[in-house]
């Protein structure tokens, strides 16, 4: 009993909670703050002091520890006075030029370097040198909750802290703090203006020349703002305009990104120049009566996100309170000097980078896969059976190839030889084959996205996903169709002149097995098969991209060997590169794709296997064709059957929901909305699905991603 006692004590004690520090532990590390007669000692007790009240566990004990602690020092004019001192002298000698500047903004993309430097930073202890201001945040907010702590602060209670830390006088009394305000302005301008003279930007940019480019000017507008010794009306609005035309600027940058290509270190540039410019309006804005800001404080979505401590900032919001700025600014600077040590936010900023590069231009060949009017439904139905008659032979020499038993790398390529030619061939006809379409289409939907926003996004959105989704179905019922007659046609005229069945009957049981939805991996060869379909259109956007971002066409056309063959030539050659480069390197690619990976998975031991529906229609069409009307009855055939079914979905829901993933992850569509956007969708679904199946309305206009012709091109078209 006496044993059970203490225990039950001890359990007790661990469900109270920890409300706050006592006065007494926070009195003496704010008297040994006050009393630090150096700058690394009035740092290091600072840390101590704020740490002991960021650190304690539970959000009810840190709320309760801060209010202690103001009220504290509320009461306590000496300590207060003492207090005060100290900091101003603390924040006379710190140097907040990097805290200011950098926190939070890119400053490369090198994944290595920069995974490499923050793994180190996570592991060691901060190498920041006394005087940097970073240092003290860095130390005390140094975690997810931490941070979170200091942006959830109720407005009442960071009031009266900023009573405690900011003189009633404001920069007027530190002007070391406003120097260094001025310094990171001027540091940021220079960096935007220097990220608009590379050649990427200027080659898109609509100054024609570095004189008159707004991110040249910008260092002009700044220093004019800077040097104003009241920061007067006249100059903040001068500033104000130079800024609003680099943004300008900026957005006509990605216009002409359509024609001039894109590149991932030009994503990256554009990137931070937006975050620069915006924390250039947020160090503004802090040095300025509210009441002269007519423009928003925040236009970049991620720094709206982290505007409000607690939720997010409305585009336009008017500035009534003077701590409203500070505070904006404050939230910004300790959420990007977190960003700055994670790992995970390098990886994710560089893979939207990726995203963004991959569906800025993405070739715009894609747009003629998509049927929006009854005729183009009409001929999307006739290149869909052509596609399939095609496939017949295509699948006929594949299964010819497995039949011999070559050694995988030779199986791999032959096979990978006999899809490209025939994708070739689709594209050189004008003929469709089911499920390539979606990943030729992302572009186009990634551009409805930059494009729209609310309820039109959603709309047009939908429109599109009709379109996609008619325009699937009679590609792979003309494919489906046609292959399975195609076939038919084919077993009789091969037995008709070799007097034998095209497929001997192991192999023919080898195409029923392998198709069974059950009993073999159908459904994961699909979904797999979904992935390369997306992969090739990817690497096809890049390739298309490559070549207009490094003009190979112009190129081709310049060329000297154009005295030898004549200009003319040259320039159609060059012309026919640029509109078919794209089709032809994903027609390659994908073609490859799917010979090797099945050969790539065996040699790692992974039975893995691609699933067309198209191309496994035809096999089976073959298989059956080999049995004649007895294949109806027999209980196999209607297994690979319902293995065509689930093909044809993962085929076609893979590649598109990875396409419509990237394009949205590339333009920051919250979570939120995405889901919002899919429930707007499926109830467009329900409420009319004939316009899913047959185009029952007008077309809709849908937003072309394709360059706008010259006179010249159109004459020659």
């Amino acid at each position: 009993m006496a044993m059970t006692n203490p225990m039950r004590r001890f359990r007790r004690r661990r469900k109270e909670p920890v409300f706050t520090r006592p006065e007494s532990e926070l009195r003496q590390l704010t008297e040994a703050f006050c009393g630090a007669a150096t700058l690394p000692a009035q740092t290091r007790r600072a840390i101590a002091l704020f740490s002991s009240l960021w650190t304690l566990p539970t959000e009810r004990a840190f709320t309760a520890g801060l209010l202690r602690w103001i009220r504290m020092l509320e009461q306590d004019r000496d300590l207060r006075s003492r207090f005060r001192a100290s900091w101003q002298s603390m924040a006379a000698h710190l140097d907040s030029v990097p805290f200011f500047a950098d926190a939070g903004i890119p400053v490369e993309h090198a994944l290595w370097h920069e995974a490499t430097r923050r793994i180190f930073q996570r592991l060691l202890p901060s190498a920041r040198e006394h005087v940097d201001t970073a240092r003290l945040f860095t130390a005390v907010l140094s975690s997810q909750q931490a941070v979170d702590r200091f942006r959830e602060i109720d407005g009442f209670i960071f009031t009266r802290l900023a009573r405690l830390l900011w003189p009633a006088e404001g920069l007027r009394a530190l002007p070391g703090v406003r120097e260094n305000l001025h310094q990171a302005m001027r540091l940021l301008a220079a960096r935007v203006a220097g990220r608009g003279a590379t050649p990427a930007i200027r080659q898109r940019s609509s100054a024609l020349t570095p004189e008159n480019s707004p991110f040249y000017r910008l260092i002009f507008a700044t220093e004019d703002f800077v040097q104003s010794s009241e920061t007067g009306h006249e100059a903040y609005h001068r500033w104000s305009a130079a800024l609003r035309a680099c943004r300008e600027e900026l957005t006509q940058v990605r216009l002409h990104m359509e024609e001039a290509g894109v590149s991932t270190g030009l994503m990256f540039d554009i990137t931070s120049m937006e975050a620069a410019l915006d924390r250039l309006e947020m160090l503004a804005a802090t040095q300025v009566d509210p009441a002269m800001r007519a423009v928003p404080v925040v236009h970049h979505p991620e720094a709206q996100a982290m505007a409000v401590a607690g939720g997010h900032a409305p585009a336009r919001v008017p500035v009534e309170k003077p701590s409203f700025a500070a505070r904006q600014l404050l939230n910004t600077l300790v959420s990007g000097l977190l960003e700055d040590t994670r790992i995970s936010a390098l990886v994710r900023q560089n893979l939207n980078l990726l995203a963004r590069k991959t569906v800025e231009r993405t070739g715009y060949g894609g747009e003629h896969y998509i049927a929006h009017t009854l005729r183009e439904y009409r001929q999307m139905w006739l290149a869909a059976i052509g596609g399939g008659l095609l496939t017949v032979f295509t699948a006929a020499l594949k299964l010819r190839v497995v039949e011999s038993h070559f050694p995988p790398f030779v199986e791999g390529f032959l096979i990978g030889t006999d899809y490209a030619i025939s994708f070739l061939l689709l594209q050189i006809f004008g003929l469709a084959l089911a499920t390539k379409q979606p990943s030729m289409t992302a572009a186009t939907f990634a551009g409805i996205i930059r494009q729209n926003r609310g309820i039109s996004r959603r709309s047009k959105i939908a429109d599109f996903a009709a379109s996609i989704s008619r325009t699937q179905l009679a590609a792979a019922l003309g494919n489906v169709f046609a292959v399975c007659f195609g076939a038919i046609a084919f077993e009789r005229l091969w037995q008709h002149f070799f007097r034998s069945h095209y497929l001997p009957a192991p192999v023919a049981q080898h195409v029923y097995e392998t198709l069974h939805p059950f009993s073999s991996a159908t459904a994961i060869d699909a979904a797999l098969t979904g992935v390369i379909l997306w992969l090739a259109g990817l690497i096809g956007g890049w390739c298309e991209n490559f070549a207009v971002y490094n003009r190979v066409p112009a190129a081709i056309a310049a060329h000297p060997f154009g005295q030898r063959i004549g200009a003319r030539r040259m320039q159609r050659l060059a012309h026919w590169l640029e509109h078919n480069i794209a089709p032809w390197s994903t027609s390659i690619v994908l073609g490859f794709l799917l010979g090797f990976t099945p050969e790539i998975a065996h040699f790692f031991g992974l039975p893995l296997d691609v699933r067309h529906v198209t191309l496994n229609t035809g096999m089976l069409a073959l298989a059956a064709a080999r049995y004649g009307t007895g294949a109806f009855g027999a209980h196999w055939f209607y297994y690979a059957v319902a293995g065509i079914g689930i093909t044809f979905v993962l085929n076609l829901g893979v590649s598109f929901a990875i396409a419509s993933i990237v394009a949205l992850r590339a333009y920051d569509v919250q979570q939120k909305e995405r889901l919002s956007i899919l429930r707007y969708v499926l109830g467009q679904a329900f409420r009319s699905p004939l316009r899913f199946l047959y185009p029952v309305d007008a077309a809709p206009e849908l937003t072309t991603i394709a360059p706008a012709k010259t006179a010249e091109e159109e004459s020659a078209s």
